[in-house]
């Protein structure tokens, strides 16, 4: 049995393992390759005279949309990507907003890595992309008079328009993060210094506040960031070399000296990453979620549903116990021969999860152990109907049927 269990979490990996900042990159890299929106080289390998079927890409990420926006006079081109087990789960997701996703590698790239971290280090998230085609210059103010009409109005759009129509097509969690890089990193400074409650939390990765430094100034020390009650959350990084380091200073020692005890504020300077440096996405996400999963101390049922209690109370929305943390603590007990225990944790976990089709294997082994291979093989049975294709739960049915 001990074999088979070493077997198991060979085939399923531990999405709880500590986390390896440049595997991720590279992960979230190569997959950035395969995008719904790179089908370049497909088409070339179509035209080639050796080509004998349709290529299809390995992996797809996000597809288009779009909004008619009446706030800005346009339809605004959209990217959206959801989590993998969207369509077979009842659970609400916090959404994460990019701004300028028609850079689409960036846009990969941040896909990808919710995907990759989703459930083990974060919860799974929703990814919303505003693409802005004319470039992310125009969330600027204008350079001759400073004229803020423009990225007042994509603020409007936000709050009356975009927000409303995501939360009404997708099942979504009241939390929302905003993510903007260079131009539209001011933009998202810009956004939480005047309508701080829009969203939770604010990425802002190498943000250009060099920009109108001295209206900055006056939003933190007398705008509505000052009469904030509610926690709310900013992340500046950037790198030293590229040229950000006074007016990033100067803007930190204002937000220290006058942001309200709700109000959290982080800054990274990285040493030679360059503007926009690529590591930021995730050095946001583990900041933001810094303790969603220490595995080391969920070492019973009672502990995780606990933890994710506490959780939830913090974010201000109903967290789960992942079924990754919930599957590999049920193993745990199995592997230790408390069959009993792990019954009770996967009972628990297809009742809060009942088209978890892992669990149902989990489930499936635990009565495989008991001696109930009846019990076993239906439980099999019940993961291949929410998945035929499920390889995991088709070697143990053959195992129970040999």
């Amino acid at each position: 049995m001990n074999s088979s269990l070493t077997e198991r979490r060979e085939e399923v990996g531990n999405n709880n393992s500590g986390v390896k900042i440049l595997m991720m990159l590279l992960v979230a890299n190569m997959m950035a390759l395969n995008t719904v929106f790179a089908q370049a080289k497909a088409a070339n390998d179509l035209d080639s005279p050796h080509s004998t079927a349709r290529s299809e890409p390995a992996v797809t990420l996000g597809q288009k949309s779009s909004l008619q926006s009446k706030v800005l006079n346009k339809t605004v081109p959209l990217s959206i990507h959801l989590p993998a087990n969207y369509d077979s789960s009842r659970k609400t997701y916090p959404v994460l907003y990019m701004l300028g996703s028609d850079y689409r590698a960036r846009f990969a790239m941040l896909a990808s890595t919710l995907d990759y971290m989703g459930e083990g280090q974060i919860p799974e998230m929703i990814l919303i992309g505003i693409d802005l085609p004319e470039g992310n210059g125009i969330l600027l103010p204008t350079r001759e008079d400073k004229d803020t009409t423009i990225p007042d109005s994509y603020i409007d759009f936000f709050e009356t328009e975009l927000i409303p129509h995501v939360g009404n097509t997708y099942r979504t969690a009241p939390y929302n993060v905003l993510y903007g890089a260079s131009n539209s990193g001011f933009f998202t400074v810009y956004t939480l210094l005047n309508k701080p409650l829009l969203f939770n939390g604010y990425f802002a990765s190498s943000p250009s506040i060099m920009h109108i430094p001295e209206v900055l100034q006056q939003k933190i020390k007398s705008g509505p960031i000052q009469t904030l009650g509610q926690n709310r959350w900013l992340h500046i990084i950037y790198s030293d070399d590229e040229g950000l380091n006074d007016i990033v200073s100067e803007f930190s020692r204002a937000i220290e000296e006058h942001k309200p005890e709700s109000f959290t504020y982080k800054v990274d300077e990285l040493v030679n990453q360059g503007h926009v440096p690529a590591i930021d996405f995730t050095m946001f996400l583990l900041a933001l979620y810094p303790d969603f999963n220490p595995i080391q101390n969920l070492d019973s049922l009672d502990k995780v549903i606990q933890h994710f209690e506490m959780l939830s109370k913090r974010y201000g929305y109903e967290i789960q116990p992942p079924i990754s943390v919930l599957m590999d603590l049920g193993f745990d007990m199995i592997l230790s021969k408390n069959l009993a225990v792990a019954e009770e944790i996967y009972q628990y976990s297809l009742e809060v999860y009942p088209e978890g089709k892992l669990l149902y294997v989990g489930m499936g082994v635990v009565r495989r152990n008991q001696g109930q291979l009846e019990n076993a093989r239906l439980m099999f049975e019940k993961a291949l109907a929410i998945d035929p294709d499920f390889s995991l739960a088709k070697r143990w049915l053959k195992r129970v049927e040999k």
